[in-house]
């Protein structure tokens, strides 16, 4: 028997469906069920801001590099890159 392969759900589209279950829900009158929805929305939007956050790290790790990077390949003395060794010379 061949396993179904399924398809991943976007932040959106999860987040849409469970807004869709938790009314149903609601509309049945089943408050565990609208809670249990409620408790997921909460989980893959706690995902989802890891996520972002995760990326925006990265994003300033590589800044980072590419500008110590720059820095080194500018200066006569790669070691001396921190502006307190630069003006540790100057007195």
């Amino acid at each position: 028997m061949a396993k179904k392969k399924t398809a991943a759900y976007s932040f959106a589209e999860s987040f849409t469906m469970l807004n869709k279950l938790q009314q149903m829900a609601i509309d049945e009158g089943n408050i565990s069920l609208a809670l249990k929805a409620e408790e997921l929305k909460c989980k893959i939007a706690a995902l989802q801001a890891d996520k972002e956050s995760n990326l925006s790290n990265e994003n300033l790790t590589g800044i980072l590099v590419d500008f110590i990077n720059e820095e080194q390949s500018n200066s006569k003395d790669s070691a001396d890159i921190c502006a307190a060794d630069t003006a540790k010379e100057k007195v």
